[in-house]
């Protein structure tokens, strides 16, 4: 199966939490502070929308 702008599915966003970047990024965007976003990826996983969706977050912009 293709994957390009035609393609329905999505790119799985993931959360690097050995990343500064990564993870000033998503504290921000997911209004929490870096150590509960660490929590939450070891908790949950890296995948963002599980992470959100734990929270009670809508990733939707």
């Amino acid at each position: 199966m293709a994957s390009g702008p035609s393609s329905p599915h999505r790119a799985i966003q993931t959360i690097d939490i050995y990343c500064d970047k990564s993870r000033a990024h998503w504290s921000e965007r997911l209004g929490i502070t870096d150590e509960q976003l660490r929590q939450a990826v070891r908790q949950i996983g890296p995948r963002a929308s599980t992470v959100a969706a734990h929270l009670g977050v809508s990733l939707r912009g």
